[in-house]
């Protein structure tokens, strides 16, 4: 009878984190669809020469805005995906904190003009990005070293070293991606070009890219620290 109630004291937290990743799920949701609405109505309106969003968005902005809230519709989904077809189910905190991230890059950032308002919005978002990536590899591994049908149990070593450039390597191909939308679109997501129009020659036009992929790298190193500690702690607790 002791144990039954405790598993439903356990289970409780639980359930409530669940219902508020949930809640905080739905509104971002629903922040990128409305986002979606606007960005389609503020290009159409602005082809056909309507100046009710000129002050606010250009065509390339709203184009932007409409790549990112479609890609972060998509990416929403993605956690649940991983949970039917690949049976990996991630921490309602990991949920939580990956929901917010999309709504302070697409939401904040792009539909708000944080990017331009903050200066540093960007940088910590990267930042932020490392981490929370290098937490996502921890999380991955736990979920190998925890599963009874795979007979592995790696290191934390590796567990570090596989964290990091799973984080690295998501990091690089956000930056391919950018690379590529300005390549084929000229929306200038890497920065190559001042918000007046000026094109950046030289150190100048790389600079937005090394500086996204040097705070990758830090926020992933930040994150395979206080991994690698908790590692060592749960190795040590487990020893006694």
């Amino acid at each position: 009878m002791g144990n039954a109630r405790a598993g439903l004291a356990a289970s409780m937290p639980e359930k409530k984190g669940r219902k508020i990743a949930l809640i905080i799920t739905y509104f971002v949701l629903a922040s990128l669809v409305i986002s979606l609405i606007y960005a389609i109505t503020g290009l159409v309106a602005a082809s056909l020469g309507t100046s009710l969003w000129a002050s606010r968005h250009e065509k390339e902005d709203f184009i932007k805005i409409i790549l990112q809230c479609f890609l972060g519709i998509v990416l929403i989904y993605l956690p649940g995906l991983l949970k039917k077809h690949f049976k990996i189910s991630i921490t309602n905190a990991n949920r939580l904190v990956y929901v917010l991230f999309l709504y302070a890059a697409i939401i904040l950032g792009e539909v708000r003009d944080y990017y331009r308002n903050f200066p540093h919005w960007d940088t910590l978002l990267h930042t932020c990005s490392g981490v929370m990536l290098g937490s996502f590899g921890f999380s991955l591994i736990d979920i190998l070293n925890e599963n009874k049908i795979i007979p592995i149990k790696l290191n934390s070593g590796f567990v570090v070293l596989f964290s990091f450039c799973f984080a690295i390597t998501l990091d690089t191909f956000w930056e391919v991606i950018e690379f590529s939308m300005d390549l084929l679109m000229d929306l200038n997501m890497q920065q190559y070009a001042a918000y007046d129009g000026t094109i950046l020659v030289g150190r100048a036009a790389l600079f937005d890219t090394m500086k996204d992929l040097v705070v990758d790298i830090l926020g992933a190193v930040f994150s395979c620290i206080v991994g690698f500690l908790t590692l060592k702690k749960r190795e040590k607790d487990n020893s006694l």
